[in-house]
């Protein structure tokens, strides 16, 4: 599922997706359970929330007999990549390489971090180079991205 359609989650969403993805087929009641005491939600709110993530695509129900259970339809890495997508889109005309400059810039960063993002970078940097690797379209350009 590499080309998802954007997917928008909430903040209130996506703390009902940190409960569906810790396990596969839960009913509404064992989600509600882990949601509810961690952020003092109704029982209510998180159905309706459950019902919007169904909505959305993000969440897959089966229907067992009288049981409806619930399972993520998406992984969270596809959440993330989705949400980066967007922010990118949305606060930096989809340039990613403004949006890494800016957090180079304007976020402390220990020697450490540094040095794990530059070999990442080198990393990268020594994939594109070999034959046979094509350069990812959009992802490292100064061009505004188009919404697919």
């Amino acid at each position: 599922m590499d080309q998802l359609p954007e997917l928008q989650i909430t903040e209130a969403e996506w703390e009902v997706m940190l409960s569906v993805w810790e396990a596969e087929h839960q009913t509404a009641g064992e989600i509600i359970a882990r949601v509810e005491p961690i952020r003092k939600r109704s029982h209510r709110t998180v159905r309706t929330l459950l019902a919007r993530l169904v909505e959305k695509g993000a969440v897959a129900v089966k229907v067992d007999g009288s049981r409806h259970l619930y399972s993520a339809a998406v992984t969270r890495n596809e959440c993330v990549r989705s949400a980066a997508r967007s922010f990118t889109d949305r606060f930096f005309a989809g340039n990613l390489q403004s949006l890494l400059i800016h957090f180079v810039e304007n976020e402390t960063l220990s020697n450490d971090e540094l040095d794990e993002l530059r070999k990442r970078l080198e990393g990268r940097q020594d994939n594109m180079a070999k034959p046979g690797i094509k350069k990812p379209v959009g992802k490292s350009t100064n061009k505004r991205r188009t919404k697919k």
